[in-house]
């Protein structure tokens, strides 16, 4: 599972554009909002649905744009 975030300038956190099961698809919808608005930066995880021992999701960076 891929998840793509999306964040402004002067943003307090990333706000989760979607979750895609294809890299494709997450990069495509990236680079879409990133069209759309200029200012915006993306970020692509991964995830296989695994958690830390303090419970928080286990994440893989993929890109940043």
């Amino acid at each position: 599972m891929y998840q793509v975030y999306v964040e402004t300038k002067g943003a307090f956190a990333p706000d989760l554009l979607g979750e895609f099961s294809d890299l494709e698809e997450a990069r495509e919808q990236a680079k879409k909002a990133k069209q759309e608005n200029l200012d915006l930066t993306y970020l692509i995880e991964k995830t296989d649905g695994t958690f830390d021992s303090y419970g928080e999701l286990l994440t893989t960076f993929i890109e940043r744009g």
